[in-house]
C-alpha cells in the first residue's frame, strides 16, 4: 500500500523554525529599545576612540549616529533587509543590527559635514559595532535571566499567562527603564 505523505512534518517545522525567528527578532528588538542609550554611547566612543570615525565634531556625529540607531529601531522590517542587503554575507552568522550599523556608518554616514573620513575596511568596522553590541546584549542577557528567575520563584504565575507577562514587563522596566521613544 502506497503512503501519501501529506508534508504534516515539515510544516510542522517549517512553522517551529519560524516561530523561532519572530522570538529571536522579538527579543533582539527588545535588547535593541531598552539599551539604545547604552549602545549609543559606548558605540560613538569606541568609533571616535579606535580611530575608525575621524570627525571635527563629535557631537554632530554622535547626533547623526543617534538618528541611524532610531531608524534602524523604527524601520519595517523589509526597510531592514532591503538597507543590509549589500553586505548581508560579510561575516557567517551576523548580528542584524550590527549589519545595520556598519551599512549606516559606511553609506550614510560617510557623506554626514561632521565626518572627515572613515577608515578601515567594512569587515572591520563590523567586529568594532559588534563587538559593542555583543558585549552590552552578554549583559543584557544576563539580567534578563535574573528577571526570569525571579519570575520562576513566584509560583502563583504561569509562564504564557497575561498576569506573568504583565509582572515581566514590570520588572523590565523596573531594572532597565522605559523603552526608548522612537
Amino acid at each position: 500500500m502506497k503512503r501519501w505523505d501529506t508534508g504534516r512534518v515539515q510544516d510542522k517545522i517549517v512553522r517551529h523554525l519560524e516561530r523561532q525567528e519572530r522570538q529571536r527578532a522579538f527579543q533582539q528588538d527588545r535588547f535593541f529599545r531598552l539599551k539604545l542609550p547604552e549602545i549609543h554611547n559606548k558605540l560613538t566612543q569606541t568609533l571616535l576612540m579606535e580611530g575608525i570615525v575621524e570627525t571635527d565634531d563629535a557631537a554632530g556625529f554622535s547626533e547623526a549616529l543617534l538618528k541611524g540607531l532610531k531608524k534602524a529601531v523604527s524601520s519595517s522590517e523589509f526597510d531592514f533587509k532591503y538597507f543590509i542587503a549589500p553586505i548581508r554575507d560579510l561575516v557567517p552568522r551576523p548580528n542584524p543590527y550590527s549589519l545595520y550599523v556598519t551599512q549606516y556608518i559606511m553609506e550614510v554616514l560617510i557623506d554626514d559635514p561632521s565626518v572627515i573620513d572613515i577608515y578601515g575596511t567594512d569587515t572591520e568596522i563590523y567586529r568594532v559595532v559588534n563587538d559593542v553590541i555583543s558585549r552590552i546584549n552578554i549583559r543584557f542577557e544576563k539580567a534578563e535571566d535574573e528577571i526570569l528567575a525571579q519570575l520562576a520563584r513566584n509560583k502563583s504565575l504561569r509562564p504564557g499567562s497575561r498576569q506573568y507577562d504583565i509582572a515581566m514587563e514590570q520588572l523590565f522596566h523596573k531594572k532597565f527603564g522605559d523603552p526608548q521613544k522612537v
